[in-house]
């Protein structure tokens, strides 16, 4: 099948849709996340609180099909992107949608904001989506490891 896409800026009104489209995104076992519609609602929802000026759709026959929002951040040498939501519905993945809203959203974001870097996350132990960013020029920072714990159990180390 054939699709044509549009690009356009999201709209608060497109979050509970989009709230399933990032769910099927990230449906994937493996990955370990269990998203539900409302989980994902509200992670868009937070992200486009944030940064509305950087919250894009793809959208084909009038329905949501993925989106992705970055937001800016003052850095020492300058803004920079970082973070970020990238999801595609898997019905069209492979079709070239992921790069159509990211390069959206960073011509937008350079238009705007100048920003000299983006930095992002992404699963190391699948081998896509990392060598796909790795092909645009990402590359691994060695000396930054991303660390987390409960905050429970911090509060009951200090």
């Amino acid at each position: 099948m054939d699709f044509t896409y549009n690009i356009r800026l999201m709209q608060s009104d497109d979050l509970n849709e989009l709230g399933s489209v990032y769910m099927r995104a990230f449906q994937d076992p493996e990955l370990k996340e269990h998203w539900s519609e409302t989980s994902a609602q509200a992670l868009l929802a937070d992200w486009f609180r944030r940064q509305p000026d950087l919250a894009f759709v793809a959208e084909s026959e009038r329905k949501l099909v993925g989106g992705f929002i970055v937001g800016i951040r003052p850095w020492w040498d300058g803004n920079h992107l970082v973070d970020g939501e990238l999801f595609i519905d898997p019905e069209h993945q492979g079709r070239g949608l992921a790069s159509k809203l990211i390069r959206q959203a960073l011509t937008s974001a350079n238009e705007k904001y100048s920003p000299v870097m983006w930095e992002t996350y992404t699963f190391r132990s699948q081998e896509f989506p990392l060598n796909w960013y790795k092909k645009l020029g990402f590359r691994e920072i060695e000396d930054w490891v991303m660390i987390r714990a409960g905050v429970l159990q911090v509060l009951e180390s200090l």
